[in-house]
């Protein structure tokens, strides 16, 4: 018989690090709500580190969102899953799908951002608020306009740049702030890592551009058949890897050899969804990559997975073995 303990650790494979950084929380908020609350028990390495499964992200990922909204987690440490999902929806949060989300505002500052008009206007993530060579004809033009993401070229960053950075966000009633940079030493980048402040290299591009407003938003863009998850909750895996090795092999008795290539896609994107969650980020740019990719990943693994059960169905594959 196998040791539930085992299988615990076994199933944990998320450290404190990249918990944080996929949920959003502090380390020592989330620190707090595990001794004050017991919100989550995470398992521990032989090395007495925390390991997170999946199903703690989630649920971590559902309190966050329910205390930015407002509720105290004193109320809500309690609730189970489904009951958070409930109170997310009643708290009149929607799922983030392309025909009913609400764009954030996004508006360029910078002459040499004059040619990326067309492509910004194009986007599927935010909406163009307008171009201006600097921000004071913005101010001018629109003074009681509040742009969602104010994109500023700053050519070179010094570590004092942050305190220019949120008196400008201040002017302009900016939710968030991109800085588009060509030279910055490390410093600079230490202290803009912020919540409402993201450091961009130069020049442009705008799927950096749109992978940072998606994460900041808390939204990634999805088939409009997927169903989506309240608060950006990862999809639970639904083949485990001893399922999806067993799959890989029952290819060859039979005609049809897409068991086999769905469950290596499958496998693939696992591993890439653990790699995005793990690996190191040097700023806010690259945090932002890291989690947009994460979420990306973990929408296509569930894709994927939808069609393999569609196929084992179709083939009545014998029963598969337990996870």
């Amino acid at each position: 018989m196998t040791d539930p303990r085992n299988s615990s650790k076994e199933e944990a494979k998320y450290r404190i690090g990249a918990v944080c950084r996929l949920t959003g929380l502090s380390q020592h908020v989330l620190r707090v709500w595990e001794k004050r609350y017991q919100v989550v028990t995470p398992a521990r390495s032989e090395s007495q580190r925390r390991l997170y499964r999946e199903s703690d992200i989630n649920r971590l990922t559902l309190l966050k969102s329910l205390v930015d909204r407002g509720q105290a987690i004193g109320s809500i440490a309690d609730l189970d899953t489904a009951e958070l999902q409930s109170r997310l929806q009643q708290s009149g949060a929607t799922p983030l799908a392309p025909g009913n989300r609400v764009k954030p505002s996004l508006a360029l500052f910078g002459e040499s951002f004059a040619a990326h008009g067309k492509a910004c206007g194009a986007s599927e993530i935010f909406t163009l608020s307008g171009h201006f060579d600097a921000t004071s004809d913005f101010n001018a033009k629109k003074p009681s306009a509040r742009p969602d993401v104010a994109v500023i070229e700053w050519p070179s960053l010094h570590p004092d740049s942050v305190i220019e950075a949120t008196r400008l966000a201040n002017r302009l009633n900016a939710r968030h702030l991109i800085l588009v940079y060509d030279f910055a030493p490390r410093a600079a980048l230490q202290r803009l890592q912020s919540d409402r402040i993201t450091a961009l290299r130069a020049p442009l591009d705008i799927a950096a551009l749109e992978a940072v407003v998606a994460w900041r938003f808390g939204f990634v863009p999805s088939d409009e058949e997927l169903p989506l998850n309240i608060g950006g909750v990862v999809p639970a895996r639904e083949f485990s890897d001893r399922q999806l090795a067993y799959l890989a092999t029952q290819s060859p008795a039979i005609a049809c050899e897409c068991p086999m290539h769905l469950a290596q896609l499958i496998t693939g994107l696992v591993r890439f969804e653990m790699y995005s969650a793990e690996c190191e980020s040097r700023n806010n740019e690259d945090a932002a990559l890291h989690g947009y990719l994460h979420n990306t990943a973990s929408r296509a693994r569930h894709m994927m997975e939808r069609a393999l059960a569609r196929v084992v169905e179709l083939e009545n594959l014998s029963p598969l073995p337990d996870s």
